[in-house]
């Protein structure tokens, strides 16, 4: 029954009022009677009685069809509906330009209507033969799990078996090692000619009808079987889509052919070019699973809907659904016309979903993701004639930030996928098919995908050692607890050196080191030993109580699913990472290599972009892709975004960090100054190369990163990227100068330059000093 009703014809009549001061004379009852049945107040309530009567009938004939009179007569409770799903919300960018809408689909459904299985076969073997011929797409999940030519299951035994010992579907057992299975009993059949000759027979597909023929009937009586018990009461069953009108109407003019037929309407996930461009932060959507109707049947839910499985589509899922609608129906069935009409007109219109506009500029996005691709293309190129043999760049991510909002203009992760790939796999495109098993690592794809991870959101859900990237926590770190100012912080680089009983190496020149260098020239030149020096006057309980108070390894609080923490180089951590009892103990040597972005450090690249934009405005925002989201009649029904925290951080400290930046790409003994030294806009950078751990193991390089905020002097936005296996730090900040030119609308001048690999010494870390092999051999940090 419908939940609401149209309110066309519907009246409401109010009481008249009564004077309460007339008085009544005494009367025989046979008076009281005649007047009585006289009366104007007798004959309005005798209307009221009729119509309320009336409307009682109607409404239980509505509700109820188990009569002769109701369209099917052999069934009893029917429930004379059906449910009208909603257009999904579109998903828009910061420009309304659309990443994610709906199109809408005729679609066939059958009621029941009382017909034989022998009726009912033939019929939809006829139906199944127009299909073809009018090019439509017939619902049949049984081609998931079952192939007629050859006969053959197309999933495993375990699943296979699963899926027959359904107790919702088949209800099959699992039959004991001497049994002999065949078609005609109960148990669960592993050979794929006995399993259909048990469908022939549980459908009652007789032997005059050829095996294709057959296959054809099965497909189709397999679909309504899996909702039978709603099929039964009533519930029309889909199957076929994208129907032609040109069929509905053939269809539907010979409805006393074509029994318990019905055209309806469906909205298909419809990308664009743009929302693969931002696939990890788009998202894509399913059919739900059990898990998540437990969690939504409540909020109206059922087992067929289409949900967000990842990114905005499942943030955002319960305003991107809309509300399913309710319509009455009618068909021709055995009994012919014999049956209630009931007023197509009656019913509740379905509630469209609402439109998500993302902060998203899709222009930047292109650019950014391009990059990436572009980048690890001219690396593998360059692999095959690497005469160190060693893997390069295989996979990145890249996030740019408003600064003074934290409102994300571009996110981006390779390699990456195309949300239309699950869509089209639903309707058994098998080309789509083929793609979301390698993305969800099924089969033969399964140790590709573990290395690949094209699901993986790599700018929020992977961690990463930061390598110089975290030089300027360190460096405020000191600022702050006042071991160095901003007019005095020169520190010697010797090489090598002696820093908590390990030597270390001046990694630019090694035989000698840099001499005294400041700060600003420290963060240029990316010198460990300076930083090493100074983190180790500083202390590991600074550093971290920075790290903390910058964001880094901490939650973001971004508004899509699946963030990841990170690690935060402490002796906490390492008290908890660390099985020995002698490893628990934290070492000079230990502060040493945190200081230069190592160790145990490991954050997220949104971290890195968020902590960037706070040494540019001194505070930290909240990073967010939603910028708001928008009804069906305009109103908004949500907005994102809050306010940032302020650091209250010095100014002249964090002016000496930002001067230090500066120089690391337009000072020409910057590590970036071969790449950015003649950008048009000022900017703040810093690179970095950090060791993963495995670069002798695999024989591959490390990873490059690369942070940085423009305009210097006016920050707006906030850049964080890495490459895996990038080679060098410096390198990749090609990747951000394209994402900065995108962004302030400046044309790009290296379109088809060559691609340059030349390193830059400064910021590399390589050979970190392996763990004491006792407490004797090196100090521990009080």
């Amino acid at each position: 029954m419908a939940k609401k009703l149209k309110d066309d014809g519907i009246y409401v009549f109010d009481e008249d009022s009564v004077d309460s001061s007339v008085t009544f004379e005494s009367h025989s009852w046979k008076d009281v009677i005649l007047a009585c049945i006289t009366s104007r107040y007798f004959v309005l309530g005798g209307i009221f009685v009729v119509l309320g009567i009336t409307i009682l009938i109607m409404t239980t004939s509505l509700q109820f069809s188990g009569y002769s009179k109701t369209i099917s007569a052999e069934s009893q409770g029917v429930a004379r509906q059906y449910s009208i799903p909603a257009p999904r919300g579109d998903i828009i960018d910061s420009e309304g330009r659309i990443l994610a809408t709906t199109e809408s689909v005729n679609t066939l459904m059958i009621a029941y209507a009382g017909m034989e299985d022998a009726d009912l076969n033939a019929m939809l073997l006829e139906l199944s033969n127009l299909f073809d011929q009018y090019n439509c797409l017939p619902v049949e999940d049984l081609n998931t799990y079952f192939s007629l030519d050859p006969y053959t299951f197309l999933k495993s035994e375990e699943e296979i078996a699963i899926w027959q010992t359904n107790r919702n579907l088949f209800a099959l057992t699992e039959a004991n090692q001497n049994t002999i299975v065949t078609y005609s009993d109960s148990y669960v059949k592993q050979d794929p000619q006995v399993f259909f000759l048990y469908l022939r027979r549980l459908f009652k597909v007789d032997e005059s009808y050829s095996e294709a023929d057959a296959y054809r009937i099965v497909k189709l009586r397999y679909q309504i079987y899996l909702d039978n018990w709603a099929f039964q009461t009533g519930t029309p069953i889909v199957i076929a889509k994208d129907v032609p009108e040109e069929l509905l109407s053939i269809l539907l003019e010979q409805n006393y052919r074509y029994m318990g037929l019905i055209a309806g309407k469906e909205y298909r996930r419809v990308y664009t070019p743009l929302a693969k461009a931002a696939s990890h932060v788009v998202g894509y959507v399913g059919k739900i699973s059990q898990e998540r109707l437990v969690e939504l049947e409540n909020l109206g839910y059922t087992s067929s809907d289409i949900v967000g499985q990842a990114g905005v589509e499942s943030q955002m899922e319960r305003y991107l659904h809309g509300q399913y609608g309710q319509m009455p129906y009618n068909i021709w069935s055995t009994d012919g016309e014999n049956g209630v009409f009931y007023d197509e007109s009656w019913g509740m219109d379905p509630v469209p979903g609402a439109t998500v506009k993302l902060t998203i500029d899709s222009d930047v996005q292109q650019v950014g993701i391009n990059a990436i691709k572009d980048y690890i293309a001219a690396a593998e190129q360059a692999e095959a004639s690497d005469p160190t043999g060693y893997a390069t760049a295989s996979a990145g991510a890249f996030v740019m930030l408003d600064v003074h909002n934290g409102a994300v203009i571009a996110m981006g992760s390779y390699p990456d996928f195309d949300p239309s790939h699950f869509v089209l796999s639903m309707e058994n495109d098998r080309q789509a098919e083929e793609q979301v098993e390698y993305y969800l690592g099924v089969g033969e794809y399964e140790s590709i995908t573990a290395v690949d991870m094209p699901l993986w959101n790599r700018a929020f859900m992977s961690q990463y050692a930061p390598g110089s990237t975290f030089k300027m926590v360190t460096a405020l770190a000191a600022l702050e607890s006042g071991v160095i100012t901003p007019g005095y912080n020169v520190i010697t680089c010797e090489s090598p050196v002696d820093i908590g009983g390990h030597e270390w190496t001046c990694l630019e020149r090694p035989d000698g080191g840099h001499g005294l260098l400041s700060l600003r020239s420290g963060l240029a030149t990316s010198c460990n030993i300076y930083f090493q020096k100074l983190g180790v006057q500083t202390g590991i309980d600074s550093i971290d109580a920075m790290g903390e108070l910058l964001g880094l390894g901490e939650l973001t609080g971004i508004d899509l699913p699946g963030e990841t923490t990170g690690i935060r180089a402490s002796r906490e951590t390492k008290r908890l990472l660390r099985v020995e009892e002698y490893d628990k103990t934290w070492f000079v040597a230990d502060t040493a290599q945190t200081a230069i972005g190592q160790f145990d450090n490991a954050f997220t690249i949104l971290q890195l972009a968020r902590y960037t934009a706070a040494l540019a405005t001194n505070q930290l925002v909240t990073p967010h892709v939603i910028d708001e989201v928008i009804a069906d009649d305009g109103s908004i029904l949500y907005s994102g975004g809050t306010d940032s925290v302020s650091l209250n951080l010095n100014e002249e400290n964090l002016a000496a960090i930002r001067e230090g930046m500066i120089a690391v790409g337009n000072s020409e003994m910057g590590t970036a100054y071969d790449y950015l030294g003649d950008f048009p806009i000022s900017l703040a950078c810093k690179t970095g190369t950090a060791e993963t751990g495995l670069e002798s193991i695999n024989m591959e390089y490390s990873n490059g990163l690369f942070v940085c905020y423009a305009p210097a002097d006016d920050p707006q936005i906030a850049i964080a990227l890495v490459v895996e296996k990038g080679e060098w730090g410096s390198s990749t900040a090609i990747i951000a100068k394209k994402l900065m030119l995108a962004y302030f609308g400046i044309p790009d001048p290296s379109t088809g330059a060559p691609y340059d690999s030349s390193p830059v010494i400064g910021d590399i870390v390589i050979d970190i000093t392996p763990v004491p092999a006792s407490p004797s051999d090196v100090p521990s940090e009080e």
